[in-house]
């Protein structure tokens, strides 16, 4: 991801006092933290205003009905046709504008999906989608009127408009299609530099879908080289933001009264107190939800969808590698002097198959935040059950045999795909080829743990996935009471 503004200085309005604004040390995801009235909306759009052709503004306000308005086709090709749509926070059409902008994104590209296509083709921008907003299937249709087909994961039922959906499920949707039929356009069009500004994308979205939010920012600013300012009020935003990027995350306080600014760098002691603050994490104990903990940013992808399908509840924490056990010991000392010590545990900490649980101590008694572990290997491995593979269409007989048959694409992982017929899948370490794996069994432009993530949420689970799950966890997770 490239930072291509490190700098910026940007006209300040009279009402704030005038001058300008100075940013610095911006990185590649800034967020802009501040109350309402310090001027993120204002700032952002005068950073937009003094170079449009490559900066582009999401408006906080997002509205109207998803229907085609072929009026707007032209107008959303053109930096300025874009930019007089969005001179204030408030859009009255923004949602008729971003399915125009489809049909734009056709125009300049093409529908041609085979080999040796045009960059940013319509399945990799359903494959975004599609990992963002889980509970449903996008495609995208250049001859269609509108130009796409949102499908309802659960029961197939294609909806027909904005009515259907919930305002957050709109938002998702809309705001995707926003950020990359622009991010498209841009690499179509060979915008050497890139920059996106989105104001408040947390409105009328749940916590757990802006943790999902920020893995999507993340990765589609990777594959489509932008830079990103973020404006929010969300705590819960900021953690996640500063979970999947890391230090490629900084902060900006803003305030009506300041002019100058140093964007902080997301250090480790910003990720665990805005994961603090995030406020919905910690008070889910105290409604009977428990916290999990898990490991790694696929593992947070696969167990903050569960909750969504209403079988089972809990609030999910990331963390990387070791700070698993840091995390568990701070939050054992946190509800160590809120709860009683023999209530049941809040909290559970999910560790890999391959890692060992630390034994309770008396620094640490593991009475409100306890270890569990998968009985497989890791995460990837549930991708191979066979109720996910029943999720994508498929047996292990006939994927086994799709792997070996296309192992040959894969370069230096052919040869490990060609002896798929002898992976063990419960204990078989397979995560370095999970998406080639993935890419081979499934038709359809969904990422590995959105599926996993759909059959865990779906019941209790059993079969073999409850197997390599684990009974322990299991148990730990899906109370038989639920």
């Amino acid at each position: 991801m490239p930072v291509h503004f490190p700098n910026v200085s940007v006209p300040r309005i009279a009402e704030l006092g005038g001058g300008t604004w100075e940013l610095q040390n911006l990185s590649e995801v800034t967020v802009l933290f501040g109350k309402n009235g310090s001027g993120k909306s204002v700032l952002l759009r005068a950073w937009r205003d003094k170079s449009e052709a490559n900066v582009h503004y999401v408006t906080p306000e997002r509205t109207g009905e998803m229907d085609l308005q072929p009026q707007y086709l032209r107008e959303e090709l053109t930096a300025s046709g874009r930019r007089n749509a969005s001179s204030r926070n408030y859009m009255p059409e923004y949602r008729r504008r971003i399915i125009g902008r489809i049909q734009s994104y056709f125009l300049t590209r093409g529908d041609y999906r085979g080999p040796g296509a045009a960059p940013a083709s319509p399945g990799e921008i359903e494959s975004f989608i599609n990992s963002l907003v889980t509970d449903f299937l996008v495609e995208l249709v250049a001859s269609g009127t509108p130009p796409y087909k949102l499908v309802r994961a659960e029961g197939g039922i294609q909806i027909g408009g904005v009515d259907q959906l919930s305002s957050g499920e709109a938002q998702l949707v809309t705001i995707a299609l926003d950020i990359l039929t622009i991010a498209a356009i841009w690499e179509i069009q060979g915008q050497s530099q890139r920059v996106l500004l989105v104001d408040e994308p947390d409105a009328h979205i749940h916590p757990d879908l802006q943790v999902r939010f920020a893995d999507f920012i993340f990765r589609v600013a990777e594959r489509f080289d932008l830079q990103v300012a973020i404006a929010t009020h969300s705590t819960s935003l900021l953690a996640a933001l500063g979970q999947f990027g890391g230090a490629k995350t900084s902060t900006i306080y803003v305030s009506r009264n300041r002019h100058d600014y140093q964007a902080q760098s997301f250090s480790d002691i910003h990720k665990a107190l805005s994961a603090c603050l995030g406020g919905h994490v910690l008070m889910g104990p105290l409604f009977g939800a428990p916290i999990l903990l898990v490991e790694g940013d696929d593992d947070y992808r696969i167990w903050s969808q569960v909750p969504r399908h209403h079988v089972t509840n809990f609030a999910v924490i990331p963390s990387n590698g070791e700070e698993i056990k840091r995390y568990q010991k701070a939050l054992e000392s946190i509800f160590a002097s809120l709860r009683d010590t023999d209530a049941q545990p809040c909290g559970y900490a999910l560790l890999d198959g391959d890692k060992p649980i630390p034994v309770p101590n008396s620094q640490n008694p593991q009475c409100h935040v306890c270890f569990v572990q998968l009985a497989c290997f890791e995460a990837e491995n549930l991708y191979l059950a066979d109720e996910v593979l029943a999720e994508i269409g498929i047996d292990w007989t006939s994927a086994c045999t799709k792997i070996v048959a296309r192992a040959g694409e894969f370069g230096q992982k052919a040869e490990f795909l060609a002896e798929a017929k002898t992976w063990d899948r419960k204990r078989g370490d397979i995560k370095k080829v999970i998406n080639e794996v993935a890419q081979i069994l499934d038709n359809k432009p969904v990422h590995w743990t959105v599926r996993v993530g759909r059959v865990l949420g779906r019941n209790r689970p059993l079969g073999q996935v409850e197997e390599f799950l684990g009974s322990t966890v299991v148990n730990a997770l899906w109370p038989a009471t639920k």
